[in-house]
Parts: C-alpha cells; sequence; structure tokens
C-alpha cells in the first residue's frame, strides 16, 4: 500500500552555473546498455531469525508477507531479485535464501515457471494462497492477483529491468514506489502511464524505462510533450538502456526543470553518484536523497 511522507523535506535542483557547457560532464560519458538480465543491487531486508524454516505449520514472517507484495505489484521476480532485495547479507552457500523459497514454494504460497524468452531463468509468482494472506490483512493493494498471459513475456527484459529500478530505489531510501501495474488496474491511469512512480518528499516522480532507443523520433518528441503537459509531475527519471543521443539530450523539446535522463549502467553501477542531465544542466542523484 502506498505510504505517504508526514514531513516535507525541502531540495533543489541544479543551477545554471553546473550547465553542461561548465566543463567536462560525466553523465556525457555515455555508457553501453546491459543485454539479458542484470546484476540486481542489494538491498536491506527485515529480520528473519524466528523462522520456523522445518516446522511442518509454517508461520509467515513480515518478510515473507513483503516478498509477496512486493511480487504481486510487479507482477513476477526472478530468483536473483527475491535473495539481492530481501536477503542482502546471505550468502549463497548458507542456502538461507532458497531454503526459505523452496518452503514458501512447497506450502503453496509461491509458484515457479522457467522463462520461454531467458535461458536458465526461473520466474515466481504469488499465488492465490498468498494473494489471500495480502488480503485478509489489507495489503493486497487494490488489484486482483496476477494471472499471466500466453505473451506475457513479450517485455521480460523491459519488466526485469524496471524492477531492479524499483530495489535500487528502495536501497537508496526512496521505498514508496507505485508500479506501472497498479497505475494501470487500481488507479485506471490511461493517457500518460510510467513504469513506475517515486514518493519523493509528497512530490511524484515518474520513472520511464527504454530498452534503447529504437522508436521513432517521433515516438520521443510525443513522449516528453507529453510529460511537458503532464505538471502531476514533478520529476521525470529517463533511465536509457543504452547510450544517451544528442538528438534526444539537446534537440527535442521538453521542460527542463522536470525532465532529467540518464543510462541504466550508469545508474546501476554508481547508484546515488550516478549523474542525471538535460539539455541545461546535470545534476547527482544523491543531491535529492
Amino acid at each position: 500500500m502506498k505510504e505517504e511522507d508526514s514531513g516535507e523535506r525541502k531540495f533543489s535542483l541544479p543551477s545554471r552555473s553546473e550547465s553542461r557547457s561548465s566543463g567536462e560532464d560525466p553523465a556525457r560519458k555515455h555508457l553501453e546498455g546491459i543485454e539479458g538480465v542484470p546484476d540486481n543491487p542489494e538491498i536491506r531486508g527485515s529480520d528473519d531469525s524466528t523462522e520456523a524454516r522445518d516446522s511442518e505449520s509454517l508461520e509467515l514472517t513480515p518478510r515473507d508477507l513483503e516478498i509477496f507484495r512486493f511480487m504481486h505489484e510487479q507482477r513476477y521476480l526472478a530468483y536473483n531479485q527475491i535473495q539481492s532485495a530481501f536477503w542482502p547479507k546471505c550468502a549463497e552457500e548458507t542456502k538461507a535464501c532458497r531454503a526459505r523459497i523452496e518452503k514458501l514454494k512447497t506450502e503453496g504460497y509461491l509458484t515457479k515457471r522457467p522463462s520461454a524468452r531467458i535461458r536458465n531463468l526461473a520466474l515466481y509468482f504469488a499465488t492465490a494462497k498468498s494473494f489471500e494472506e495480502l488480503k485478509k490483512r489489507g495489503r493486497d493493494s487494490g488489484i486482483p492477483l496476477y494471472e499471466p498471459t500466453l505473451h506475457f513475456e513479450r517485455t521480460i527484459k523491459h519488466d526485469l529491468n524496471v524492477t531492479n529500478l524499483r530495489i535500487l530505489f528502495k536501497e537508496l531510501g526512496l521505498a514508496t514506489w507505485t508500479s506501472e501495474r497498479l497505475l494501470r488496474e487500481r488507479d485506471h491511469l490511461l493517457s500518460r502511464l510510467p513504469d513506475g512512480v517515486l514518493n519523493l518528499f509528497g512530490k511524484k516522480v515518474a520513472i520511464e524505462f527504454e530498452n534503447d532507443l529504437t522508436k521513432s523520433t517521433d515516438r520521443y518528441r510525443k513522449l516528453l510533450s507529453d510529460y511537458k503537459d503532464h505538471k502531476e509531475y514533478f520529476l521525470v527519471f529517463l533511465v536509457i538502456a543504452g547510450n544517451l543521443k544528442d538528438w534526444l539530450v539537446s534537440d527535442l523539446d521538453y521542460d527542463v526543470k522536470q525532465m532529467w535522463m540518464t543510462t541504466y549502467k550508469e545508474l546501476m553501477n554508481r547508484k546515488q553518484k550516478a549523474q542525471f542531465e538535460n539539455k541545461g544542466a546535470y545534476f547527482e542523484l544523491s543531491r535529492i536523497l
């Protein structure tokens, strides 16, 4: 469920003194995209020291419920995403994460199926049983249980990368994320549908992820124009799995106070040190954390 921030924190974005013309801009070092399923950031999970892994009657922990909710909102998760999001300090040789996930699967709370598009990748889904646990606690996020469609993997690389972004922002302290599924199915947003929305101290930040710049220039012109018209979003972070292009950054029309761009590799590798830019200025992500 969406958590509201009770306090208001003020922050500022770059001044013109930090413009791209004032010296070498680190964000101009165009970084190559990541193919396949990328590595995931580490996220601190809750303490499950009381887990009864071997008991006949499985007692669900707060971490179990958070896994169910996260999976429910994002549609599915890969195993390495579950581990990095909820067992970041757990060495693989201890097998604590894998043992718990297998137990949840055996007890019917999770289901696992191999990906038809990515070799050696298994996907985990919430089940009716875990959904009922969420629902009776009021944590089902107001949407029904996800049922995979025949072609749900058509956008799998995009979807996994977006989930990685959600995990990364959670690590950086921005845990209030509204997924594209919630925007579509709960909020019935039809016009401009971001891949996710962050709550940044009470202000909305739209997240747009692109699997490289393969669409026509007119499509990106419309994308930027739509956000310029949607003042409900205080900021828009456009993340590209590939290189930023001068025609995107410099030639198209957009609100330079709202639209900021970076590459997926820059963001995942440098995290809070990542550089965002537009045609007027640049800033380090840590400025607004």
